[in-house]
C-alpha cells in the first residue's frame, strides 16, 4: 500500500487513478466508435424507407406544432378581447402577426397535392442522409 501524507493527497490520488482508467477506456473505445460510424456512414446500410418515415414524421410533427402555436395564438388574443390578460399594443401587432402566419403556412402544408408532398419529402431525406454522411470527423489526422 502507498502511505500518503494527507488525506487531500489520498483523494487526488484517487482522482488521478479514476482518470488514467476512463482515459485507457476512451483510447480502446475509439477504433470500436470509428468501425461503427464507417458502417453507420455505408450506404448500404441505408433503409431509405425508414429516412423517408424520419422525414414523414417531422413534416407531421411540424404541422401539429404549427396548430398548437395557432391555438395558443389565439387564445391569447381571445384573452386579450375579453379583458382577462390585456396586451400591449406591440404584443397584440406580434401575436396577431404570427396567428396570420402559421394560418398561412399550415394552409399552405395541407394544401400541398400528394406529388410535391412526396417530392418534398424525399428531397428531405436524400439531404438527411446526405448530412450523415458527411465525413466530419477526421480519424485519420490524429495518427
Amino acid at each position: 500500500t502507498i502511505l500518503f501524507k494527507s488525506k487531500k493527497q489520498s483523494q487526488t490520488m484517487k482522482y488521478f487513478t479514476l482518470f488514467m482508467l476512463f482515459a485507457v477506456v476512451a483510447l480502446a473505445a475509439g477504433n470500436d466508435i470509428q468501425e461503427r460510424l464507417k458502417k453507420f456512414r455505408d450506404p448500404k446500410n441505408v433503409d431509405p424507407d425508414n429516412v423517408y418515415r424520419i422525414a414523414s414524421d417531422r413534416h407531421q410533427r411540424r404541422m401539429e406544432k404549427l396548430e398548437e402555436m395557432i391555438q395558443d395564438r389565439k387564445r391569447k388574443l381571445k384573452e386579450h378581447e375579453s379583458g382577462h390578460r390585456r396586451l400591449n399594443n406591440d404584443e397584440h401587432e406580434l401575436v396577431s402577426r404570427q396567428a396570420r402566419n402559421f394560418q398561412r403556412k399550415l394552409t399552405q402544408m395541407k394544401k400541398m397535392d400528394p406529388e410535391d408532398h412526396a417530392d418534398m419529402l424525399q428531397h428531405e431525406a436524400a439531404s438527411l442522409y446526405q448530412l450523415n454522411s458527411v465525413d466530419y470527423l477526421d480519424f485519420d489526422a490524429t495518427k
